[in-house]
């Protein structure tokens, strides 16, 4: 399940596939509803409508599930070409699309076209703008709609009419790490706190930017590493997860100094969460890990069956992802799915994390759904 379910009202809100559902806080079934389109985005509510971001635009249902109004537009996976011969393919590591964010009656959404904006109370549409393919969700503060896009740019938008206030653009290695198409882009939601903002890129880079202008405030460079994870602040210190990195990283919000690096066995992809004062992180590898920032005590809490079973085929000892070997019966970009998704499924991979009223919840790459209390 890549996208974190929504808690509202003591009922969980999540969707999958093609399937938007309804749960009790026990896990039971209290509705489910087939969707006309596939989706891995977490639903929004807002005046009484549940709202989803799906492949054919944004769609709004009642809390029972029943379809009110859908606004209509294209998405679609990124497509790239890493070496697997003529023309452009889906992204094997391109699990997330963008979520809805809603603020003043307007729900902003991305897509492969670029940015909406559409009314919440009947869906219709108040402006769009071309950002290029974009899957984060935004981000919406003071007026400003800041979203990130394939095309390596962020964007600073109007709220309002949705014009361009600033865009920022992200460096990309050189030398002979230079010329992968697999270090552009913004794949990771903004976070905006106060009148800044915190976000990662592909680009081996973390940045924070001013909300107002987009001007560049401090940023870090993590050498061959994807910014796996969306950053969480707590106590004045900004956390992400690094994918090759293979860490948990703290960085000092007003200086940008790294005040915790906490080593991880796998990538992690899924956004660090604070319950009280522990922090807690997910990898890959179908591990669950606490990190107190005082004591910078690190325990693993939690470890998915599948990933016990198959721990030394896929993590390195030592550390790291022990890729397979690709099928040579397949073409280059279908062996290279296989390769990815055979990890993910036989990991249970841990590939989204949220958290609510004391409750961990576990989103897996087979589309389970996992709650999980922290020791009292």
């Amino acid at each position: 399940m890549f996208a974190p379910p929504l808690l509202h009202n003591n009922v969980l809100y999540l969707a999958n596939g093609n399937t938007l559902r309804a749960l009790s806080l026990q896990g039971e079934s209290l509705w489910q509803h087939q969707l006309s389109s596939q989706t891995w985005s977490t639903p929004t509510i807002a005046g009484g409508l549940l709202l989803l971001q799906t492949e054919q635009g944004l769609q709004a249902f009642n809390l029972t599930g029943r379809l009110i109004w859908q606004h209509h537009s294209d998405d679609g996976p990124h497509l790239v070409n890493w070496g697997w011969g003529q023309g452009n393919y889906a992204d094997p590591w391109n699990w997330y699309r963008s979520s809805v964010s809603v603020a003043d009656g307007a729900a902003y959404y991305g897509s492969r076209a670029g940015t909406y904006a559409v009314r919440v109370s009947d869906g219709q549409q108040l402006w769009h703008q071309n950002t290029g393919t974009t899957h984060t969700q935004p981000a919406v503060a003071q007026g400003v709609v800041v979203v990130g896009s394939w095309n390596n740019r962020l964007y600073g938008l109007s709220a309002q009419h949705g014009h361009i206030l600033w865009q920022f653009e992200s460096p990309v290695p050189e030398g002979e790490l230079g010329g992968w198409d697999g270090w552009l882009g913004f794949n990771l939601a903004p976070l905006i706190d106060g009148e800044h903002l915190y976000v990662g890129s592909r680009s081996t880079w973390f940045f924070k930017l001013s909300l107002k202008d987009g001007h560049e405030v401090w940023s870090t460079k993590h050498a061959s590493s994807w910014i796996g994870s969306k950053a969480l602040v707590h106590h004045e210190i900004v956390y992400y997860g690094l994918s090759d990195g293979l860490a948990l990283v703290g960085q000092q919000t007003d200086s940008g100094n790294i005040e915790h690096l906490v080593l991880s066995p796998h990538l992690i992809f899924a956004a660090p969460v604070a319950v009280g004062e522990q922090l807690y992180f997910a990898t890959l590898s179908g591990e669950l890990f606490s990190y107190h920032p005082v004591s910078k005590e690190m325990k693993r809490q939690f470890q998915t069956q599948s990933s016990r079973a198959h721990y030394q085929t896929y993590v390195r000892q030592g550390g790291g992802p022990l890729y397979q070997p690709l099928d040579p019966q397949l073409t280059p970009h279908q062996a290279s799915v296989k390769q990815v998704t055979d990890m993910l499924e036989d990991m249970d991979s841990i590939v989204s994390l949220s958290a609510a009223n004391g409750i961990l919840y576990l989103g897996l790459a087979n589309g389970r759904l996992l709650a999980w209390r922290p020791d009292e």
